[in-house]
């Protein structure tokens, strides 16, 4: 490798909103580390760092000049480069004229079967000075962001217009120009304490100067300054910070120079439920609530991040902000408990769910049918299929109270608080707030099967209705997120290991919708419907299998056979893949393999014993039958594993001595039902024609 330099780009411009920061500078990283690469420069490694109003790129090391590189030209075929007396003809005159060759530089070679002429040629490295110039420019307007900015042409975008360049190679300017903006070496501080310019001679220079101008660069500096912060403000009130992950991060990309400024608020608010409290800080001002550090009880602190020097007024400012929106809070919770929650029922006629699907009303009255259905599908008692009722009755109310519509994260938290107020049962209560669990990846379930039979049938509804009217995700787009709905219902099938057969749900879920749909639902609708819906269902299953690290090969094994639950499927997978590695298996995929080649597709009759005529093919029905009795009596798939393992040595000793196209149609079909008898048989635990024998099977 040639001398390397450290290479510094740092893109200014006006606000980044937050949620674009983190995906653009990984989009910055892993672009320039294509570019290098395609422009053969050697580096020793990427920085990417950032803040609102800038986006840096640091790569250390950068080769001084690109290698030399000898390139191999295909010219024409060698029968179209020379004539009948072996002259050069047009064609390769052409050739050595456009690449400034002679004759003598060429030689033949065979690419695909057939020889061409070839010219090696040299192609030198050029210095990386001479290089960047026009490789900066292209990365920039390779940066793609959800929603750019034109604002110098239509050819120019980015997330907000961008105010100066800087680039420095070894530490002098790069010079080229972009959106109207000509590079330089100098860089700005923060907005308002130190907004003029400074000149820049190098990476670290360029750290240390911006620090001293109030900007952070590093975000995980900025970050760890935020969590030192926040603990210490927390701390002087005797708490600790609930800190929300994603609300760290949009703060993170919303300052250059965190500062945290400690507020309060009058403590009759404590008396709200937590949720209101907590999501009015965090949602709608981006504050950070305190805790007390033993019993995580609220306490009425709070901790904002400023963007700048402290002061007094900040800090009144933030809590008198707080202090109108918790005003407005308890407003809007006053007035919604003069009433009980069966009161904001008869408003859901006067909201439309979907327009092909009618009104929040229609659904409710779909999603108690559902809930009836589905609990007397997996044996609640009567006492509990009521309760379950009476839930999904109420599951939607709260999305017309006056809390939810200006709180609209809060739906199902105050249904939950309201139907206490109201003296439903505290089964009711808690089925209302779970029927939307779990509301993302990774969130939590359901912990009572009244809120997951609700959740079930809120997410079955959506589905079917969906589908059932035309509406689908595709590709990338899924505006009503109906692959989360599905995933979500998969996740709560799954951990909770509810016996509810994939078909029966879907089966539950047209019959419902059929009651309230103008359109008929004809057979050959309801069969397309659960033929996509079940494909749409294994999708997520395959989605939830691969976050699981469950192999390619496992997760087609398993979802190639039909498998009653989806907690079966999963507990399948996981068993399979546990058993994959071992003689065991090597010996079940390879008597299927052997029995799956020559076993047809269907077969409409039994094995008839009476013409069954080799020793070996007696044995091998013998065994059949024992294996048979053994997976009607047992679920326990090591169990049935075992048994097919027994078969390895029958099904070997029947292919060995047991011809089986022979003339006679009666001997031969009989042999092959007995193969597809034996191949149905090994389907009821996986596809096993998916599954790789292992490199020790002799």
């Amino acid at each position: 490798m040639t001398a390397g330099y450290d290479l510094l780009l740092e893109i200014g411009c006006e606000e980044i909103p937050s949620r674009f920061m983190s995906g653009a500078l990984q989009q910055l990283a892993v672009e320039a580390k294509a570019m290098l690469a395609e422009n053969r420069f050697e580096f020793k490694k990427i920085d990417i760092a950032g803040t609102p109003r800038r986006l840096t790129l640091v790569v250390r090391e950068l080769a001084d000049r690109q290698p030399d590189l000898v390139e191999t030209i295909k010219g024409p075929p060698v029968d179209r480069a020379y004539d009948a007396e072996g002259s050069p003809t047009r064609a390769l005159e052409g050739f050595l004229k456009s690449r400034n060759a002679a004759a003598g530089d060429i030689e033949e070679k065979e690419i695909k079967g057939a020889q061409y002429i070839v010219l090696h040629q040299k192609v030198t490295g050029k210095d990386t000075t001479d290089v960047l110039p026009e490789l900066l420019p292209r990365l920039i307007q390779k940066l793609n962001f959800p929603r750019p900015m034109y604002w110098q042409s239509r050819e120019i975008r980015f997330a907000r217009p961008i105010r100066w360049i800087m680039a420095l190679y070894d530490g002098d300017p790069v010079s080229f120009s972009y959106a109207g903006i000509n590079s330089a070496n100098r860089t700005y501080g923060h907005r308002f304490l130190a907004p003029e310019a400074v000149v820049i001679n190098s990476v670290e220079h360029y750290y240390k100067t911006l620090e001293e101008k109030f900007v952070i660069v590093d975000p995980e500096r900025r970050l760890e300054i935020i969590r030192r912060q926040l603990a210490e403000k927390a701390a002087e009130k005797g708490g600790r910070p609930l800190i929300d992950n994603d609300l760290l991060e949009e703060v993170l990309y919303l300052v250059e120079y965190p500062v945290a400024v400690d507020g309060y608020y009058d403590e009759a608010y404590l008396d709200l439920p937590p949720e209101v409290l907590i999501t009015t800080m965090q949602h709608h001002q981006r504050y950070f609530p305190l805790v007390g550090e033993d019993n995580g009880d609220l306490l009425p602190f709070f901790v904002g991040i400023s963007n700048n020097r402290f002061h007094e007024n900040i800090r009144r400012g933030y809590s008198k902000v707080l202090q109108a929106r918790l005003a407005d809070a308890r407003f809007f919770f006053d007035e919604d408990c003069k009433r009980p929650l069966e009161y904001y029922v008869e408003k859901l006629s006067g909201v439309v769910f979907l327009e092909q699907l009618g009104s929040l009303e229609q659904k409710r009255q779909r999603l108690v049918k559902l809930a009836e259905e589905l609990g007397r599908e997996l044996g609640m008692p009567n006492e509990k299929i009521e309760k379950t009722s009476r839930a999904a009755h109420l599951c939607k109310a709260d999305l017309v109270t006056d809390m939810v519509r200006e709180f609209t994260e809060l739906q199902g938290v105050m249904g939950r608080e309201y139907a206490r107020i109201s003296g439903e049962p505290e089964e009711v209560a808690v089925a209302i707030f779970e029927h939307y669990l779990p509301r993302f990846g990774g969130d939590r379930i359901p912990k009572t099967l009244q809120g997951a039979i609700v959740s079930l049938a809120d997410r079955i509804d959506t589905l079917a209705g969906c589908f059932a009217v035309g509406i689908q995700p595709t590709g990338s787009q899924d505006p009503y997120a109906l692959r989360r709905q599905a995933q979500g219902a998969v996740t709560i099938l799954q951990r909770l290991d509810l016996n509810l057969p994939l078909d029966k749900y879907i089966k539950i879920s047209l019959d419902v919708l059929a009651t309230t749909m103008e359109e008929e639902l004809t057979e050959q609708k309801r069969a397309e419907l659960t033929a996509d819906l079940k494909d749409f269902f294994a999708q997520r299953i395959r989605f939830a299998m691969q976050e699981m690290e469950i192999t390619f090969e496992v997760i087609e094994a398993v979802l190639g056979v039909s498998v009653n639950t989806v907690s079966a499927l999963f507990k399948r997978a996981i068993s399979l893949t546990e058993y994959l590695q071992g003689p065991l298996m090597d010996d079940v995929i390879t008597a299927y393999n052997r029995v799956a080649n020559l076993a047809p597709k269907e077969a409409e009759e039994k094995v008839d014993v009476a013409l069954l005529q080799e020793e070996s093919e007696k044995k091998l029905y013998h065994a059949f039958l024992k294996a048979k009795l053994a997976f009607d009596s047992t679920e326990d798939l090591a169990r049935c594993l075992e048994e097919l393992q027994h078969l390895r040595k029958s099904v070997d000793g029947f292919f060995d001595h047991v011809m089986v196209m022979v003339d006679d149609d009666r001997i031969r079909t009989n042999r092959l039902n007995l193969l597809f008898a034996l191949k149905e048989l090994f389907n009821q635990v996986a596809d096993f024609s998916k599954l790789p024998v292992s490199q020790n099977e002799s």
